[in-house]
């Protein structure tokens, strides 16, 4: 499988384990395994939603998989991967849906950010997800 596409795997996983309710921080990199690009960072579209180093970032998805349901993500594209070395840069707009605190939500979203190749494979050392304003 070319280099590219073992990304773009990465993310459409990543898509359904939200979907289906599945841990999310094994999709990230250690800080240890980011090595020099780390700590790891996870920025989200909410208020507050700022989160640096393994243990906050595994936190914060631990919670979304706690508070989302019924996630549906539909990848709008084009799903961009960009590949240097072990690094991998990407950008997505994902339609996002489901329910949180007891109330629907619906939204396009946008997606970017860098994975680097580790001895798992690839993992996020830095995602970001924001939404267009209502």
């Amino acid at each position: 499988m070319p280099v590219a596409n073992e990304v773009e795997a990465l993310l459409r996983i990543y898509y359904r384990a939200l979907e289906t309710g599945e841990a999310l921080d094994r999709f990230y990199a250690t800080d240890e395994e980011a090595g020099n690009l780390g700590p790891v960072v996870k920025v989200g579209s909410g208020q507050g939603e700022f989160f640096v180093g393994h243990a906050r970032v595994a936190a914060a998805v631990r919670e979304v998989t706690e508070t989302f349901a019924e996630n549906r993500l539909e990848s709008r594209g084009p799903l961009l991967v960009r590949i240097s070395g072990g690094l991998a840069l990407f950008a997505d707009t994902v339609w996002w849906s489901g329910h949180t605190g007891g109330k629907a939500f619906a939204s396009l979203t946008r997606w970017t950010g860098t994975a680097r190749h580790t001895p798992r494979g690839w993992r996020f050392v830095q995602l970001h997800v924001s939404e267009e304003a209502a």
